[in-house]
């Protein structure tokens, strides 16, 4: 059978099961969903054994693992009891809440990766709610949103944008004086398109904080994890100058924190593995495979022809790189969805590779499955018991993805 269509077929597949979410009956959620898939193509031959290592971002996987142990170190500690307490007190009504929510996620996303980011403000929100009995969905959508729109401003706010000032050449303040006018005005758009979807949920009563909120913390252990993530984060800032990858960086911060978190017990390396969700590395490597599938059966080829620019001999235009990213972005999530493309940009074309970064990265707001801060974050609240449900979250998110990629065409035109 013809290798395109096999590889469509796994995909589409795929595709339904991981848009099912968790399925009940077969207890497959999204990341058996996507392992699975990457399973088939290896058993249909599409994906060659031998070559399966060599398709799969390792510095992705230990960014997301070494930064699963660094939060579960600062859970241990007491961090997010003050974090959320402070924004309970300090917000005084759900709708302020959301803002400040998104500000704040928007701001560390654009200094710090935003998959880390949203590992770290997942259980904050999540905590928040249950203080003030709200529904934790409006404002974990908001740090999906923020953290991407707030991710675009720097080049190294995400993985793609990193991977893109590299290959064009740009430095971080060449990368970002184009990129955070997007940013700037995307931002309010999202938290007012999440207000008006949102607002009967988000009424303006005011919050009281309980007065007996319960605190946890160990303050020795809290101020050790917390100079541990100051050190991630400043080496994840300077991780291309000096050579060294951000999935190392976050893999020793994570270890150190285990360290500082088994200082009270050794049994307590047992507590932190339970706390590293597995699930998201597992989705991670089943996409990478399927994504190495897609590119070697020919499939991207065929999907290219079909956008402006991209057929055999031509040059891709603004609208083409919008649709295609688009596409893409929430087909096989947008960090791959970018390498994918990336070899199809004119190596010169600087607004082109503007265009990739800002598209890619605001569609990833359409589907659960469009950016990777997305899935940490749907993910991590499933272990919350608080549950997304594909369709719906696509109902919200593919408005504000249409919205703010028509702000960034706009944008990107006047200054181009």
């Amino acid at each position: 059978m013809d290798a395109i269509l096999v590889t469509a077929a796994v995909f589409l597949f795929t595709y339904a099961l991981i848009s099912m979410g968790n399925v009940p009956k077969l207890r497959i959620n999204r990341g058996l969903a996507a392992a699975l898939g990457g399973i088939l193509l290896i058993l249909l031959g599409i994906v060659p054994i031998f070559d399966v290592l060599g398709l799969i971002n390792f510095n992705v996987i230990f960014l997301l693992l070494g930064m699963m142990m660094l939060v579960a170190g600062l859970e241990f500690s007491g961090f997010f009891h003050i974090v959320s307490n402070m924004l309970v007190a300090r917000s005084g009504s759900k709708v302020k809440l959301l803002g400040y929510v998104m500000v704040l996620c928007a701001v560390l996303s654009a200094v710090a990766l935003n998959d880390a980011i949203v590992l770290i403000f997942t259980p904050i929100v999540i905590r928040c709610c249950r203080i003030t009995d709200s529904n934790p969905i409006p404002y974990l959508i908001g740090v999906m949103f923020s953290a991407n729109i707030g991710s675009l401003s720097t080049a190294i706010g995400n993985p793609q944008n990193a991977y893109i000032a590299s290959k064009a050449g740009l430095s971080f303040i060449q990368f970002s004086a184009h990129a955070l006018p997007i940013s700037l005005v995307c931002l309010p758009v999202a938290f007012l398109m999440i207000y008006l979807i949102f607002r009967k949920k988000l009424s303006s009563e005011e919050i009281v904080p309980p007065a007996d909120i319960e605190m946890e913390v160990d303050r020795n252990r809290l101020w050790a994890v917390i100079i541990i993530l100051l050190g991630a984060l400043a080496g994840f800032i300077v991780s291309s100058s000096i050579g060294i990858s951000t999935g190392a960086i976050a893999l020793v911060a994570g270890i150190l924190a285990l360290v500082v978190v088994m200082t009270r017990a050794p049994k307590n390396i047992v507590w932190v593995a339970k706390k590293v969700d597995w699930r998201i590395l597992l989705f991670f490597i089943g996409l990478f495979i399927i994504m190495g599938a897609v590119e070697k059966s020919g499939l991207l080829a065929q999907i290219a022809s079909f956008f402006p620019g991209f057929g055999p001999g031509e040059t891709p235009s603004l609208v083409g790189v919008a649709g295609f990213s688009a596409l893409l972005s929430n087909l096989v999530s947008n960090v791959p969805g970018v390498m994918l493309l990336g070899s199809m940009i004119p190596p010169n074309d600087t607004m082109l590779w503007f265009a990739l970064a800002a598209f890619s990265t605001l569609a990833g707001n359409a589907t659960i499955i469009g950016s990777a801060a997305n899935v940490i974050v749907s993910e991590r609240a499933e272990s919350h018991n608080v549950h997304f449900n594909f369709w719906k979250f696509a109902l919200i998110g593919v408005p504000v993805a249409f919205v703010t990629l028509l702000i960034a065409i706009g944008l990107l035109t006047l200054m181009f």
